[in-house]
């Protein structure tokens, strides 16, 4: 908008010097096309003042800025043209061009015998330096703009930047909840089978030998009542330790300790999308799985990347463990234990009687590295 006005106010200083410079029809068509000048080079030149990015707008740009003043410098009549294209050149750095529009200015105002008025000549050397002036505070408001959508810019970097820190932290925060949540419930697991537990087996033990010392009756119903009843509580207590045993295992953080060995050796990728209420044979079976074939890829591999995957599906759950040799990767001499023989081992056999335990099934591919592809299914809960 700032440099409409400013061509609009220059446009307007050199109709006032065409009126001065022709008469008649010749005035009229230097107006006219003035005018078709100063509208092309507005469309044609960007908003920052620099010529556009389109090659074609930038070449024309370009030849009507030397084309005018090489008319300038040809017919020394259209001196009044000065100010608008010093305009247009400052503002796209044509700094070749403004040189030999300067000659021209001074042409101007130190030649005697020139076709132009003095009025004309040094009111044309005042709209000159105006325009010098509008086009150095245009220069100076595209730059103040440049700054202002950079820091924007990099205000909005860094805003989604700590809104990633941010996330990142809570994120960091909750996984520490659960650990802590799960290591509790651990240790209230242990104190209840350390604790209650052998408490109550000792006084079943206890009520065991008086039930085999005391035969007569009634004593011996009422030890057998109370030799039921700390049956049905042991039972309770062992059910409940293993409850919250269960609940305390958390599967990837169990994987991810169970990976680390790996870390060193192997660049690892793990991704693992399931939901807290699988089934506790799965889960279990699912982990010492995984044991055995990290043990097999630290016994056998000759390769440099593990692949881990674990997800859950609307129907199974599925989990691929592949070793393979990354782009551009070299193969090892030798595996990370040092160990590569031809003697079958008893990992994929116990692999297969897990995978069997649960009902699942289980694929192994050997083309690319070596790749376990278990799949279970899902039982409907009742």
């Amino acid at each position: 908008m700032e440099r409409a006005i400013d061509k609009i106010i220059l446009y307007s200083c050199t109709v006032y010097l065409l009126c001065l410079s022709f008469s008649g029809t010749e005035r009229l068509i230097t107006i006219y096309l003035t005018l078709a000048y100063a509208a092309a080079m507005l469309w044609l030149v960007s908003e920052e003042g620099t010529s556009s990015t389109d090659p074609i707008r930038s070449y024309a740009a370009r030849i009507l800025m030397y084309g005018a003043v090489l008319i300038i410098l040809i017919f020394p009549r259209y001196y009044v043209l000065l100010p608008l294209v010093v305009y247009d050149m400052v503002l796209c750095r044509q700094w070749a061009g403004l040189a030999v529009a300067a000659i021209a200015l001074v042409k101007g105002l130190f030649t005697a015998d020139m076709e132009v008025p003095d009025e004309v000549v040094w009111i044309t050397f005042a709209a000159t330096l105006l325009s010098l002036w509008l086009a150095a505070k245009s220069v100076r408001l595209n730059s103040f703009r440049k700054q202002v959508r950079k820091l924007r810019d990099d205000d909005e970097e860094q805003r989604e930047k700590l809104n990633r820190q941010n996330e990142e932290l809570l994120s960091a925060r909750d996984s520490e909840v659960v650990t802590a949540q799960l290591q509790e419930r651990n240790r209230i697991a242990r104190e209840i089978h350390d604790n209650v537990g052998h408490t109550l087996s000792r006084a079943l033990l206890q009520v065991g030998a008086l039930l085999a010392i005391h035969k007569e009756e009634p004593v011996h119903t009422e030890l057998s009542g109370v030799r039921e009843t700390l049956d049905s509580a042991m039972t309770s207590i062992r059910s409940s330790v293993h409850d919250l045993h269960d609940s305390s295992v958390n599967l990837e953080t169990t994987v991810q300790q169970m990976l680390e060995p790996l870390k060193e050796d192997f660049h690892v990728s793990v991704e693992i999308d399931v939901s807290e209420d699988m089934p506790r044979d799965i889960k279990y079976s699912l982990i010492g799985i995984l044991r055995e074939g990290v043990s097999n890829i630290m016994r056998h591999s000759l390769n440099d990347t593990v692949l881990l995957q674990i997800m859950e599906h609307p129907g199974f759950y599925q989990m691929i463990l592949h070793d393979y040799l990354s782009e551009g990767g070299e193969k090892r001499m030798s595996p990370v234990t040092g160990r590569k023989d031809g003697t079958p081992g008893i990992g994929l056999s116990n692999i297969e009687s897990r995978v069997r335990k649960i009902g699942g099934t289980l694929q192994i591919q050997e083309e690319k590295g070596f790749r376990l592809f278990i799949s279970v299914k899902k039982t409907e809960k009742k």
